[in-house]
């Protein structure tokens, strides 16, 4: 199978797929009103049951200081990729536990065990989050801002209870969020790893 069609060619959405990618230098970026507004977007994908377990939590200002602090994250970037700090917020996709077994316990639902999260195959408050956070990157890529993903260093409960996360909500990763710096260039491994191609990934029929 070959690689996919010219991109010269390629539809608004292919090209924005096309062209996300991680940014690790920030320059300011947009006001709290706009990124609550897309964040609020981005928690429109797929929710099992419509369950509806997928959460934002938003930091800014004296917010997003103490989490770089507590995070252990900021020691990390300032070696690493100090332009990360100079974002002007960071977002913690989450998503609750309790927001599914609860929904699979209704009638409606019922009958599969899944009221048990250990009866899980998969845990959907998980992928459902995934899929918000990357709802959230390509709305960003769209306003042609800056995002990063990283995920929590260390315990992230430590991260969560200090701003009172439940115990059931659980963090699939955080985005760093701001106005890509002018000279902020691709990095990290995508520019050291060729992307493999589709006849390696895309399987038809069989592995």
């Amino acid at each position: 199978m070959a690689n996919s069609s010219n991109p010269n060619s390629s539809s608004p959405l292919e090209s924005l797929l096309r062209r996300r990618r991680m940014t690790r230098r920030f320059s300011g970026g947009p006001p709290p009103a706009e990124l609550t507004e897309i964040c609020a977007l981005a928690l429109r994908a797929p929710s099992a049951g419509f369950s509806q377990g997928s959460h934002v939590l938003i930091l800014t200002q004296n917010d997003l200081k103490k989490f770089w602090q507590i995070s252990g994250s900021h020691e990390w970037f300032t070696s690493k990729s100090p332009g990360v700090l100079d974002a002007s917020a960071v977002v913690l996709i989450l998503g609750d536990q309790d927001a599914y077994t609860e929904r699979y316990s209704r009638p409606d639902k019922a009958g599969h065990g899944l009221e048990d999260p250990d009866h899980w195959v998969t845990p959907f408050w998980l992928t459902d989050a995934a899929m918000a956070a990357e709802n959230l990157l390509l709305l960003i890529e769209e306003k042609s801002w800056g995002a990063l993903l990283f995920g929590l260093f260390g315990d992230s409960r430590v991260v969560l209870d200090a701003f009172a996360v439940p115990p059931s909500v659980s963090c699939v990763g955080a985005i760093a969020v701001g106005y890509r710096h002018p000279d902020d260039q691709p990095s990290g491994s995508p520019t050291s790893r060729a992307r493999r191609p589709d006849s390696e990934v895309v399987h038809l029929g069989h592995w």
